[in-house]
């Protein structure tokens, strides 16, 4: 059975993980727990109980990104920083993949998100996308690519909002 918990630095020590992207392999093993301990980041683990395990994990930290005219009021070319929320990695182990643990990882993310929109002020979240397979993953999640950076995309504060709604209708 698949949990999502909050980040162990104990049980990431001790499990084998290997996503096949070698830089998010690489930062999980030898950054996140670094990275947590200094408030940087937050990542949430997707664990498999039975084996004991990391089969996932998502982290996320706040950043500011240059409005898009994709998201900007009425649409205009006008460049300005925006407060937003970073899906900054998200990866799951190779022997998971296909199972849907990705999709578990970024709703779990976007429930925990919008929860923190009620107190805290954004006007997106935005996700990096290694490359386009991860763009289209990205995109069947409901977010939509910035204009200028294909592998760049979006959602809205509006958008999560209604997104969620079902989950969090505060």
């Amino acid at each position: 059975m698949i949990v999502i918990r909050g980040f162990d630095r104990a049980l990431v020590r001790r499990t084998t993980f290997w996503s096949g992207e070698p830089g998010l392999d690489l930062w999980f093993r030898e950054q996140a727990s670094q990275q947590e301990r200094r408030h940087n980041v937050r990542t949430v683990l997707a664990v498999d109980d039975d084996a004991g395990r990391v089969a996932g994990y998502c982290s996320a930290r706040a950043c500011e990104t240059v409005a898009d005219a994709a998201f900007s009021r009425g649409g205009s070319a006008e460049r300005y920083r925006v407060p937003a929320v970073l899906i900054a990695r998200l990866a799951v182990d190779a022997d998971y993949q296909g199972q849907g643990i990705g999709r578990l990882l970024v709703a779990d993310a976007l429930e925990r998100i919008a929860r923190v929109s009620r107190t805290l002020g954004f006007e997106v979240v935005v996700v990096h996308a290694l490359h386009e397979a991860a763009a289209r993953f990205y995109l069947a999640c409901g977010f939509r690519r910035f204009r200028d950076q294909p592998l760049s995309l979006f959602l809205t504060t509006r958008d999560l909002r209604a997104t969620v709604a079902e989950v969090d209708p505060g």
